[in-house]
Formats: C-alpha cells, structure tokens, sequence
C-alpha cells in the first residue's frame, strides 16, 4: 500500500500535468482497441464444438480492421512522444522538488532522451498481452472442444483470470526497468538484468501496488461491457487507459527513488516521507 498511496498523492498534486500528457494517446488507443478484449471474448463465444480457432482468436481481439490497426500504431507513437516527455518531467519533479520550464525546446528534449526506453518498454509489454492473448485463446479454444456450456464457460473464465495474473506479474517485474535505464542509463537487457532481482526482493509491494488499482480501474468497463450500454464502453475504455497511463509511470519512479534510497525532494515541499 506504500507505493499506491504514493503514486495516488503525486497524481493528486499534479493531475491536470499528467493529464495533458496521457489524455491524447488513452483517447486514441480507447477508440481502437478495448482492454477488456478477454473479457469481451467470454460472452461472445457460444462455446460450441463448432467454435474455430480463428473465432475463438479474433474474439480475444479488436484489431480486425485496417482502421483499427493504424489507430493503434498512431496511438503508439503518440503514447512514446508524451510518456517520454511525461517521465522525464516525474523524474525532475522528484529529483529536484521542481517541474522543468515548459518549453517546445525541452518537452523534444525529454522525447529524445527518454523515447527508447518507453518504445523498449512498451514493445516488450505489448509482445507479453500478445502472447496472453494467443495462448489465452489456445485453452480457450481447447476446452470448447472437450467441454460444452457451463463447464467450458468455467474453465475458459478461469484460463482468463490466470492469463491475466501472469500479465499482472510480469508488468509487476517490469516497474524498475525504464526508470533503470532513464536515470541510470543503463542499456534495455542490463536494466532488466539490474531490475528483475530488485523487483523480486520487493515483489509483495509491488505487486499490491500494480494489481489493487488496476483491477478496481478494470471494473467499469466490464460492466460497460457486461450491460452493453452504447457509448459507455467506449469512455470507459479511454478512462482505464488514461489511469493505466498515468499511475503505471509515476508508480515506476515512486517506486525506484525508494528502493535506491534516493531522496525526493518533491516531497520536502509537504514535509512528507515515503
């Protein structure tokens, strides 16, 4: 709980900052893609054994037309130009109790030095929900073929929960690694290297840190989804991404000045400790 509330109070003093960096690509990404794609593939499916893979796969996804596609490569480039900028101002604001002089000039420079560790970071995250969804997609496939109804429901319902807490762990032991490589310039492979055994020792607080918030984040758009309300599931798709956004990057640096022992000298402004 250390690190949420944290992170909760640094959104809190700094919201509408944050907000401008995020709210263009979340829009872009929401209007393109669901994240709750899984959970849209459970209540499409009739689990019959006339179910096919392609059906079973394409249902676990909303990336089934051009258009959609290029509004997620837009939305990717849009989210390494602002999250680049948007880390690079947490890390000042955190190391010298300051927001740098918003300037055209220093926002690209932000981007420049930051843009490889977010398109690392964020291209080795989107293989990792790649993959869930493909193998998520297999056993779901597989138990509409040995089970009907009610039991196949189940049973993929379970292979959703578990996909989606292996995700879950993994982005857990991926907190350490754009801040390793931003602030301590280390490479992509040494900074998972120097983080994942952190992350590890730390994990508990991680993982409370990462899993409580986004699942209570994930909820609305379920029941947007779950209740079919026109329009709904589409704000509600844009508003997890903008929190995803927002609260993963300033969890990854809320999280790395602790357990280096650096001190934050935005918190001396509120008399504060972590």
């Amino acid at each position: 709980m250390q690190y949420m509330n944290s992170s909760f109070r640094y959104i809190g003093r700094h919201f509408w900052r944050m907000l401008l960096y995020f709210i263009l690509p979340a829009i872009v990404l929401g209007a393109a893609n669901s994240p709750v794609s899984l959970i849209k593939l459970l209540t499409q499916s009739d689990f019959g054994d006339s179910l096919s893979f392609d059906e079973v796969f394409l249902g676990a996804s909303d990336l089934t037309d051009g258009w959609r596609v290029a509004l997620v490569v837009l939305g990717f480039i849009l989210y390494v130009v602002f999250a680049s900028a948007a880390v690079g101002s947490i890390q000042h604001k955190m190391r010298y109790g300051e927001f740098y002089p918003v300037s055209a000039r220093r926002f690209f420079r932000k981007v420049n030095a930051n843009a490889i560790a977010i398109t690392l970071g964020m291209v080795a995250l989107m293989i990792m929900v790649e993959l869930l969804g493909f193998f998520v997609s297999v056993f779901v496939f597989f138990w509409s073929q040995v089970m009907s109804g009610a039991a196949a429901l189940a049973m993929s319902a379970v292979t959703v929960v578990v996909g989606s807490a292996c995700f879950m762990i993994v982005a857990t032991m991926f907190v350490l690694v754009i801040p390793n490589m931003t602030v301590k310039g280390y490479g992509f492979f040494t900074a998972i290297r120097r983080s994942v055994p952190v992350a590890c020792k730390n994990f508990g607080r991680l993982l409370a840190a990462v899993v409580i918030p986004v699942i209570i984040a994930y909820l609305p758009p379920c029941l947007a989804y779950g209740f079919d309300v026109p329009g709904l599931k589409q704000v509600t798709d844009v508003l997890f991404y903008l929190f995803a956004f927002i609260y993963y990057h300033v969890l990854m640096y809320v999280a790395f000045f602790d357990i280096e022992d650096i001190e934050r000298e935005d918190l001396k402004k509120y008399g504060e400790r972590l």
